[in-house]
């Protein structure tokens, strides 16, 4: 730990519950806290957890009474993708972090520091910083069956050679297929861009396919599943065009990965993910969105498309 921190406790039993404890600091620290300071006087992280399995870390927080702490979203470690997050403020001059997180890499990883900062109420000028302890948290398959006493019921078969040889070549058969399936609808993609022949910036013609998603009729019919599916057809068609990226088969969590290798797009990835979030509810939970939740979506893609344009495309297309 760094200074500052009290010796760690004995960790649990249970490798799942295996925690890095901090014990907190006396009550009496978060008084005498010096104007504009914050410091962090315990944190828990569990040293191992399962693969896409949700965990919660905790943080508290002593910092001078009167001010409002914040986390800095951009310190957030990249391994692991936050989920959910509560606050709790236990007395003015005290406040916990309730985090959870879901992890999408094997094996040890580094959560790395997570910084808070200490911020006026009213403008919300930054005043200090405290950062967490760096943790190695080992990421563990999902385990289905723990009893060690299971067994096959009979001997394991093993296929005669021509057979193995037969579904080997079958599985290269599969692969070539896809790969050649990939590659011509890549290029049809291309030859389809180019037939259009349209040669208006891109930022342009995906405002222009928003107004008319929007005058289309799709939301006032409640076709709230297709009018989803057509606003993210704008926003992988405008990644097509700006960065020649090819996302039309990614996941949201592919997506948000390409984000964050995209120096354009790095300070737009928390309104990507929650207008991805709001975007998967709507199409595959079938959860009838607001009519708020609906215009927030549609500002998340324009604000994405307009702050990564460039600015001389963007002033001639508009």
């Amino acid at each position: 730990m760094a200074a500052g921190y009290p010796a760690a406790q004995q960790a649990p039993a249970d490798p799942h519950a295996q925690m890095q404890h901090a014990s907190a600091a006396p009550a009496a620290h978060a008084n005498t806290q010096a104007a504009g300071a914050i410091s962090i006087t315990a944190q828990t992280i569990p040293s191992q957890v399962s693969f896409a399995t949700p965990f919660d870390i905790r943080f508290e927080l002593a910092h001078e009474p009167g001010y409002v702490t914040e986390i800095n979203k951009e310190s957030l470690p990249q391994d692991f993708e936050l989920t959910a997050q509560k606050t709790e403020k236990l007395s003015p001059g005290t406040a916990a972090y309730q985090l959870t997180f879901v992890p999408f890499t094997l094996g040890a990883s580094t959560f790395t520091a997570v910084t808070f900062e200490l911020k006026e109420q009213a403008g919300g000028k930054t005043l200090a910083q405290a950062g967490s302890e760096p943790q190695i948290i080992d990421v563990q398959p999902v385990q289905y069956f723990k009893d060690p006493n299971l067994r096959d019921i009979r001997p394991p078969y093993i296929p005669s050679s021509w057979l193995v040889w037969l579904l080997c070549l079958a599985a290269l058969g599969l692969i070539a297929y896809f790969l050649r399936r990939f590659y011509q609808d890549t290029r049809a993609k291309k030859m389809e861009l180019q037939q259009t022949r349209d040669d208006r910036p891109a930022d342009v013609i995906a405002l222009s396919k928003i107004e008319a998603l929007l005058q289309s009729g799709l939301w006032e019919k409640a076709q709230y599943k297709m009018f989803y599916i057509e606003l993210g057809e704008i926003l992988r068609e405008y990644f097509w065009r700006r960065f020649q990226q090819d996302v039309s088969s990614d996941t949201s969590i592919e997506l948000l990965r390409r984000a964050r290798k995209t120096p354009q797009l790095a300070p737009l990835l928390t309104p990507l993910r929650d207008y991805l979030n709001s975007s998967d509810l709507v199409k595959f939970a079938k959860v009838t969105p607001s009519q708020d939740a609906m215009q927030k979506d549609v500002g998340t893609v324009r604000e994405i498309v307009r702050e990564t344009s460039p600015k001389e495309l963007t002033k001639e297309g508009r």
